[in-house]
């Protein structure tokens, strides 16, 4: 019986290769077809067809300072033990700065601003309750050392301690616009006049004239300075014939804007200059100030330049400086920190956090400075807090951020904070809202919850994971409560476990049941109460998540095929010509280089499956024959599926 030797219809090209190239069964029966090119099945015991998951997870050197984070062998973790990079990261993920180590993404009510612990803030009690709008406090420590604030209220004024509140006289119904002190001894604008008096003593007035909210008073380098519509005076603390009216040019009137619509806003000083703030209505500077002795030895004061100017449409607020080298820069926008560089000049950095209505007041103790803000506490009102002793250089623009986060707050109070100071010489903050009234932090009690949220935990990947497990590390014994919660990118939360004062130093992972689909991130929320005890509460010292890849697995499909110059299928029937294994091993060789993803047909099952040629190998049975005209040996092919879905 004579043997029918014939050629494919059409040859392949690998070049051409993509996934739409498939194959049809025609007159020959192949088993099989990767990117239309058909083969024959060479299964057997030495040669088996096998299948397993590809491999997910890769071999790396661990070099984080946190043993294993960097290592995918087994579960992917996150996990922090120190929060005092403050608030505002997105992504708790590695970046080359380790911000995610030590940063979280907000918090209310906590401070986070010890190494190794999250804890509750002190708790804030109201002043004498009053119809009168606050102006300013201003914090002192009187004759006696006790701890106090003065506190301006439309025309009242008040000295306010923890044991008492008393009115000083002296003025008389006229709206105070500004308070300033040097010690014990203070000084007021008011409506009809400049005045002063001795800590709770009544006012009485060396400056005569008409003032409005554009006057400001500060107190600094032994002068006095007066910012009043767009004029700087420099003042005498008891002049000659009081009252008496502003001085003039050469007396102590120092600078005039050209400006007529100028108003200073705010006054502070540095290690060699004084700085005034202030703005047209859209374009707000800082000046600098240079206080030296006149050729009789008397104090003056003359302008140097404009050291600072704000982006067009933001205005300066409060300036305030601190320990010589930061300047605190309030604004309509947000907070800046700006630093005083040898020639008393100040270059400020980017708004470290941007709020609605702006920030004003500004204060300063050990390495925090703190300002206020309105209605950026969950429907309250307070301050935020920012770490001078904290800093991070962003790759990207090399700009310098400190480290921020909520502070103290009044709930459920959303009015503007006025003017902010500390309570004497205690690390207690005084704050005023105007429409309600004066806020003294306690001494000790804590408020009665706080939270704070990780940024979102995804293992720098978009891929989808399932989150599996958490941990917690807590002080043993707790002495108050710590609930953890789970965000999903849905938007859901779910309160997963209580720790109260009966666990120990933490529970190590606690399944998590919501979301139990995988996610492409989550967060976790800590929520921290007050104890028994109010000046005790719950305390987190660390946490870590557990997670697992959550994509559907590919797999590893290892075929072996015949590639002879002449070859039988499974009827019976001859196919080849000489040349026929070298024009196919050329077009699958193609296919493979090309490493696009190619289709893979299982032709009797009639399934394709679409997959990525990770490897190949072809073994000759033998030597070629007569002429080198026949070729003939085993293709074995390794393929990576792409396209899985169940």
């Amino acid at each position: 019986m004579a043997t029918l030797v014939r050629r494919i219809p059409d040859q392949l090209s690998g070049l051409t290769t993509s996934s739409s190239v498939s194959y049809n069964l025609q007159d020959n029966a192949y088993d099989y077809a990767i990117a239309g090119i058909p083969f024959l099945s060479a299964i057997s015991d030495d040669r088996p067809y096998t299948e397993r998951m590809a491999e997910i997870r890769k071999q790396q050197f661990d070099s984080f300072a946190e043993p294993g984070e960097q290592s995918l062998q087994g579960w992917w973790l996150r996990s922090q033990s120190t929060f005092t990079g403050g608030a505002g990261i997105l992504y708790q993920d590695p970046d080359t700065d380790n911000q995610f180590n030590f940063r979280f993404d907000t918090s209310l009510g906590v401070d986070p601003w010890t190494a190794g612990e999250v804890k509750l803030l002190r708790d804030v009690t109201a002043g004498t309750a009053t119809a009168k709008t606050p102006i300013a406090v201003r914090g002192y420590v009187d004759g006696a050392g006790t701890d106090a604030y003065w506190l301006a209220r439309d025309d009242e004024f008040l000295k306010v301690t923890d044991a008492t509140t008393q009115s000083i006289i002296g003025i008389t119904g006229d709206t105070i616009w500004d308070v300033t002190s040097s010690g014990r001894r203070y000084f007021i604008a008011v409506e009809n006049g400049i005045k002063t008096g001795l800590d709770n003593g009544g006012a009485s007035t060396i400056y005569s004239g008409t003032y409005n909210d554009s006057s400001v008073l500060e107190f600094v380098k032994g002068r006095l300075i007066l910012g009043h519509d767009a004029t700087i005076y420099q003042l005498v603390t008891a002049p000659a014939g009081a009252p008496v009216a502003l001085p003039g040019i050469g007396t102590g009137l120092v600078y005039t804007h050209q400006d007529e619509n100028w108003e200073w806003r705010s006054i502070t000083d540095g290690p060699t200059a004084i700085y005034v703030a202030g703005d047209s209505g859209t374009t707000s500077e800082i000046h600098k100030f240079a206080p030296t002795l006149d050729a009789g030895g008397l104090p003056v004061l003359t302008w140097t330049g404009v050291t600072a100017t704000m982006p067009a449409g933001e205005i300066i607020r409060d300036i305030y400086q601190y320990v010589g080298s930061f300047v605190g820069i309030a604004t309509s926008k947000g907070f800046r920190v700006g630093e005083i560089d040898a020639n008393g000049d100040i270059a400020y950095g980017p708004l470290l956090f941007t709020v609605t209505g702006g920030c004003r007041g500004i204060t300063g103790f050990d390495r925090f400075m703190w300002v206020g803000t309105t209605n950026q506490h969950d429907g309250g009102s307070g301050l935020f807090r920012v770490d001078l002793g904290s800093s991070v250089q962003e790759q990207t623009t090399r700009a310098v951020r400190y480290a921020y986060a909520r502070d103290i707050y009044v709930g459920s109070n959303p009015g503007t904070v006025a003017s902010l100071t500390m309570f004497g010489a205690t690390d207690r903050k005084v704050f005023a809202i105007s429409g309600s009234g004066a806020y003294k932090e306690n001494a000790t009690a804590l408020v009665a919850n706080g939270y704070l949220t990780t940024g979102r935990i995804r293992f720098n990947t978009e891929e989808p994971k399932l989150y599996k497990f958490f941990s917690i590390r807590t002080p043993s014994p707790l002495t108050g409560d710590l609930s953890v919660a789970i965000l999903s990118e849905g938007g859901g939360e779910v309160n997963h476990i209580t720790y109260t004062p009966s666990f120990g130093a933490g529970t190590k992972d606690v399944g998590i049941s919501t979301p139990a689909i995988p996610q492409n991130w989550v967060k976790m929320k800590f929520i921290l109460e007050r104890g028994s005890d109010t000046a005790l509460g719950g305390v987190l010292n660390g946490w870590q998540m557990k997670a697992l890849p959550g994509s559907i697995r590919q797999r590893m499909i290892t075929q072996v095929f015949q590639l002879f110059d002449e070859e039988t299928d499974k009827t019976g029937q001859r196919v080849g010509y000489d040349g026929f294994t070298r024009d196919r091993l050329t077009d699958f060789q193609a296919v493979a280089r090309a490493g696009d993803v190619v289709s893979y047909q299982e032709l009797y099952d009639n399934l394709v499956t679409l997959v990525v040629i990770d490897d190949w190998e072809y073994r000759q049975a033998g030597p070629p024959g007569p002429k080198n005209g026949t070729l003939g040996g085993y293709l074995t092919v390794v393929m990576r599926t792409v396209a899985e879905s169940t």
